[in-house]
């Protein structure tokens, strides 16, 4: 039994993953690896990466609370495809939005 204030984690195969739950603390993730780089020119690289994310939608990941048509989950080749776009992976992005803890046997 987990402890109170401790995450289970679960490893799954990304094949059996349709989409990630979005909130505040992924966008600002998101915003942050985007860095200087505008919007626009993440769009266009997802395009040449063969699946074209608006600076709309980058824009309402980034600011989930400020839209109120915002995605309570994103599509996770959707976001494979722009962290892509932003030189990142799914495995650095999502590995500091949870903490692992080894608990002792």
């Amino acid at each position: 039994m987990a402890s109170a204030g401790r995450q289970k984690i679960i490893m799954l195969d990304t094949k059996y993953v349709a989409s990630i739950y979005w909130d505040k603390e992924l966008g600002e993730r998101l915003k942050a690896l985007r860095g200087g780089n505008s919007v626009r020119s993440i769009s266009e690289k997802t395009a040449q990466l063969g699946e074209r994310i608006s600076h709309q939608y980058i824009h309402m990941l980034e600011e989930p609370e400020r839209y109120e048509n915002s995605a309570a989950t994103v599509s996770f080749p959707k976001i494979s495809v722009l962290l892509k776009a932003l030189d990142s992976s799914i495995e650095e992005f999502l590995n500091t939005a949870v903490t692992i803890v080894s608990i002792p046997s």
